[in-house]
């Protein structure tokens, strides 16, 4: 007999949309959850990705003139599998102008911070050309601790689930270098009267306290809202443990008023740590994400108020017609009638009932 516990569930079980399925809280059968990124990126503008996509296939349909020679022979764009090849030549272009090769490169050097962070080495071979990235990453994060690591969280109000990069601790080590950098104390950013915000014009952080971290190698102005939503939802969420379907408070009790980001423009040699309004993140992730969640759900917007149906009987076959046919000039205006179509098959059965007709 089987041993029933030798197998381990040790990867988070998901549905074939990729969603995560969760435990509900009072038990009973996993459901799937919304990924946090799907959940807020429902609000990004994503305008001037898609330009830039655009710009990329253009340069890559430049630069291959078999993807051109492959583009010129579709015949019917409407049609689902020549849609499918259009993408196919499409997503070929925008690779050969390398447009991935920033997203490669990002999410390499992602994987490397984490390995630092981690206390793991680099590997055997790093490009020379990235080591003043991951040398700024070191330096810029020097003395800080880490709760957790990729951990994944869940909100059950929002039905949400995802994975945090970090849960930072801000240590003595890092707030003494922080001011023996910079000559006062590192405080939370606060707000003024009118509402603006006012870095350092928060409470002085103390040492142990924490916050919902990410590490960003692109360009974070033009996703700032995204950015802040994730980690406002993660920040407002709760530890989950799909071997046993339980959950637990986020380790460290994060800030749910602000997030870090470290910024690590890939190439660049440069990094620095950005603060995040999460509170208006979550709350924007919590009221307008979820309202257009649901607006896109709704199935109740048309009613018929009318129908009728028409049954037209079918004519006969291609196989009919020829077998019916009395003369070869039937035969060919069957064949011009029908030329798409036509098959080796049709040619073979047409010959025939010519000879019978001539015959």
């Amino acid at each position: 007999m089987a041993d029933p516990f030798s197998t381990v569930q040790t990867e988070l079980p998901r549905d074939r949309w990729g969603r995560p399925l969760i435990t509900p809280p009072d038990g009973g059968d996993p459901v799937a959850y919304t990924r946090c990124t799907t959940f807020v990126g429902c609000l990004e503008d994503t305008y001037h990705l898609g330009q830039w996509q655009l710009r990329m296939a253009v340069l890559g349909m430049s630069r291959r003139k078999d993807l051109i020679l492959a583009a010129s022979a579709i015949d019917d764009p409407t049609d689902q599998y020549q849609k499918r090849k259009l993408n196919d030549i499409a997503k070929a272009a925008k690779d050969a102008a390398a447009g991935d090769a920033a997203a490669n490169t990002g999410t390499a050097i992602h994987t490397l911070t984490e390995r630092i962070d981690k206390g793991e080495g680099l590997g055997d071979y790093v490009p020379e050309e990235y080591l003043p990235d991951l040398k700024a990453y070191a330096d810029i994060t020097k003395g800080l601790a880490y709760a957790e690591i990729e951990g994944f969280c869940v909100n059950d109000a929002l039905r949400v689930g995802g994975t945090y990069d970090r849960i930072l601790i801000f240590t003595a080590e890092f707030l003494d270098n922080f001011e023996r950098v910079n000559g006062f104390r590192l405080r939370w950013p606060g707000r003024n009267a009118l509402g603006v915000l006012t870095p350092q014009g928060g409470e002085e952080i103390q040492p142990g306290e924490a916050a919902i971290g990410d590490v960003k190698t692109g360009h974070v102005d033009l996703g700032q809202g995204k950015i802040a939503m994730q980690e406002g939802v993660y920040a407002n969420s709760v530890s989950y443990d799909h071997t046993l379907g339980t959950r637990s408070p986020l380790p460290g009790n994060p800030s749910k008023e602000w997030g870090v980001v470290v910024h690590l423009p890939a190439g660049t040699g440069s990094a620095r740590l950005l603060w995040f309004d999460i509170a208006a993140g979550f709350e924007a992730a919590s009221t307008l994400a979820k309202g257009v969640q649901g607006w896109r759900k709704r199935k109740d917007l048309t009613h018929v108020f009318a129908s009728t149906s028409v049954t037209v009987q079918a004519g006969p076959t291609l196989v009919e017609q020829i077998k019916a046919a009395t003369s070869y000039t039937a035969l060919q205006g069957i064949y011009a009638m029908n030329s798409a179509k036509w098959t080796p098959g049709l040619t073979a059965l047409a010959t025939e009932r010519r000879a019978e007709i001539e015959g």
